[in-house]
């Protein structure tokens, strides 16, 4: 047992050692490039997002990590690694502030409600950006920071029947988690006018996603190409390479 996890150690040592080559070589930006497409929501340029994780770190590439939804991929993207970065939060959240101004056009917003992860950095931001032109308010969802996993549990008072609220999370792959989000919205008798992740990380393969977004107005900042497998379909698992917790991945 001992020797295993000194050799997860190496291989973790390893994995830190050549992630911080690769950000220290302008190559990384060539990578980042082919795994960055531009939002026809979003006014961030491809250039922008691709400095945004650059300088951030924020893509751990050549990797084998299973991530919260249990499923494995080979590029990972860490939200905290951005949210150390108070200057990365304020691009990002002012561009997602401006979404919801115009959207303020055709709905009332009356609250953000966010995970209590990082992504409250993006809902706090944004309420920078919006108050001056109208009273939001921003809500928590409980976030268990060991499972990865958001609850359900807010105040009752929180949302108020008849009031409309965006949801706001970091990252999407399968959509799920925005889903739940508006769920919580939709028992407390408010009404969702809006959904928002910085990135969508699906690659096409979750239909899910493409779902919501046809319910409900949905910003993305940048879509990512970033092939995720279940287990008996992953092909790092297939030749039999070890993978690592999306909680052991650098930030």
């Amino acid at each position: 047992m001992m020797n295993m996890v000194l050799d997860k150690q190496q291989r973790l040592s390893e994995l830190v050692e050549h992630h911080q080559k690769l950000y220290a070589n302008s190559i990384v930006e060539d990578r980042l490039r082919v795994i960055v497409e531009d939002s026809p929501c979003s006014s961030l340029s491809k250039n922008e997002v691709v400095r945004i994780f650059r300088d951030s770190k924020a893509v751990v590439f050549d990797t084998h990590v299973a991530v919260v939804s249990g499923h494995h991929t080979a590029t990972y993207l860490g939200f905290e690694s951005i949210a150390r970065f108070p200057h990365l939060i304020s691009i990002i959240s002012r561009d997602m502030g401006q979404w919801v101004l115009g959207l303020s056009q055709h709905h009332r917003i009356d609250g953000l409600l966010v995970p209590a992860s990082d992504a409250r950095l993006l809902a706090e931001g944004m309420e920078t950006v919006i108050k001056s032109r109208m009273p939001v308010r921003v809500v928590y969802a409980p976030f268990d920071a060991e499972t990865g996993k958001i609850g359900t549990e807010v105040s009752e008072d929180a949302i108020r029947k008849g009031e409309n609220f965006v949801v706001v999370n970091d990252v999407t792959t399968r959509g799920n988690c925005v889903n739940k989000l508006g769920t919580i919205v939709n028992d407390h008798g408010g009404h969702v006018a809006g959904m928002m992740v910085f990135a969508r990380r699906d690659s096409g393969q979750f239909p899910f996603v493409d779902d919501l977004m046809s319910r409900h107005p949905f910003y993305y900042g940048t879509k990512l190409t970033m092939p995720q497998w279940e287990v008996q379909s992953c092909p790092n698992c297939q030749r039999g390479e070890e993978f690592f917790s999306w909680r052991e991945m650098p930030v």
